[in-house]
């Protein structure tokens, strides 16, 4: 009997419209069909509506998405344009009759259940108490938290630099900087970093900072020359014979696989090497503006599972525009280009990275940066989620995001001014 009574309230829930009530799987717990909530809503919070759950369980009315920073405001006199329940609905110490439409202020249900309605069941036999809880944001979800990083050594903060590189390395943040200085810690704990720097040796006065990357947990960077070079710690690095030789540029790191640009008698050819081999294996001859100088890369994964590449670079191609190209093998890579006008503007030394579902380009001073969903349609972006204002400006730069969803920005200090590090994160990454 109890199994019946409780999928008919099941099959009345589910016709119920608009907001749907949320069941716990708890066999023990005993729902009434004479006294339940069907279902609840205010009016609209800057123009939207935002829709509230029924626990009928915990008998809780709540709503799973926050309403944005500053609802509290309009909380103290909002309608309650929809309430619906098997019974008669009551509130207030005396048991008034509620009546849906009318203004309510409901500032004690902000964040806690801090307001009680009774359902009295038609024929007053059975009555419930259910209670509001109204999340509101605490934060603004849209903008970035910044801290600039204390704590670091003398000899980093005085460094200058006109070649740089911050990568990820496991849960090691390093930095490269001239003058053969490194930077690294372990970022894992958010709270407690141990800055040390350390110099680097093997590296010919020509090796391109910019372009190293992390491969199989070795590092791998490029001289001018088109030698390769490697390092497992970042500190003592060694010529690579067998990758050496007319490479202009590595291009991504992905998880079996470094992808690079070699040059093969006089023409250009994307390479790549596998985890099994440490030889090259040539690949497509380089496309008509690709980007072959001061590449920055991105590998992420898409909806589906799938590795995937995206990279910007120099020089800027002839139709003066910002063109990302994009692979998932590192061999046969993709121009991302539109004839619209929602085409990224051409950037000086411009660096991508995948963050929270967007692509973003941002260029040399920090001062714009333009966000794609899927990286062929570009706008700027306008909304909170931008650099320090304190940065803006500056020329020197890198940034990578680690695994805990943390952008890390390198700004390399000019005149008097120190170098910094600073790390960020959108609020509402912050769970």
């Amino acid at each position: 009997m109890r199994t019946k009574l409780l999928m008919a309230i099941a099959c009345l829930l589910g016709l119920c419209i608009g907001f749907g009530a949320c069941m716990k799987g708890d066999e023990d717990a005993e729902v009434n069909i004479s006294t339940y909530v069907t279902a609840f809503g205010l009016d609209t919070i800057y123009g939207k509506y935002y829709k509230f759950s029924i626990d009928q369980v915990n008998h809780v009315i709540f709503n799973a998405d926050s309403l944005p920073l500053g609802s509290d405001t309009l909380l103290n006199n909002i309608v309650i344009d929809t309430f619906s329940a098997s019974g008669y609905i009551t509130s207030g110490l005396l048991d008034s009759l509620f009546v849906a439409g009318d203004s309510a202020d409901l500032t004690p249900a902000i964040n806690k259940p801090g307001i009680s309605f009774k359902i009295i069941s038609n024929d007053a036999s059975r009555s419930q108490n259910y209670n509001l809880q109204v999340n509101v944001h605490k934060v603004d979800p849209d903008v970035a938290a910044w801290k600039n990083i204390s704590n670091l050594p003398a000899d980093f903060l005085s460094a200058k630099s006109t070649d740089q590189k911050i990568l990820m390395k496991g849960e090691e943040l390093m930095v490269f900087l001239r003058e053969n200085l490194l930077l690294k810690s372990d970022v894992s704990s958010e709270t407690a970093y141990s800055w040390k720097t350390y110099t680097m040796t093997g590296l010919p006065v020509n090796a391109m900072l910019h372009s190293t990357l992390c491969y199989n947990d070795t590092l791998y960077m490029i001289s001018a020359a088109g030698d390769v070079y490697n390092s497992v710690e970042g500190t003592a690095w060694q010529k690579n014979e067998t990758l050496s030789g007319g490479v202009r540029t590595l291009l991504a790191s992905f998880s079996d696989k470094l992808t690079a640009i070699k040059e093969v008698a006089g023409e250009l050819r994307f390479c790549l090497t596998k985890a099994s081999t440490e030889a090259w294996v040539m690949g497509e001859r380089v496309h008509n503006g690709f980007p072959t100088e001061k590449v920055s890369s991105d590998v992420y994964f898409s909806s589906t599972g799938v590795e995937r590449a995206i990279l910007v670079g120099m020089p800027l191609p002839v139709e003066n525009k910002t063109i990302p190209w994009m692979t998932i093998d590192g061999d046969d890579w993709g121009a991302m280009t539109t004839d619209t006008e929602y085409f990224c503007p051409p950037m000086d030394n411009p660096s991508v990275m995948f963050y929270n579902k967007f692509f973003y380009i941002v260029e040399s001073g920090l001062e714009e940066m333009y966000e794609s969903m899927g990286g062929l349609v570009w706008g700027l972006s306008v909304g909170k989620f931008h650099f320090p204002e304190v940065v803006e400006g500056h020329k020197q730069y890198a940034l990578t995001v680690d695994d805990a969803n943390y952008i890390w920005l390198l700004i390399i200090g000019n005149g008097e001014e120190n170098t910094q590090l600073w790390r960020g994160r959108l609020n509402e990454l912050n769970k």
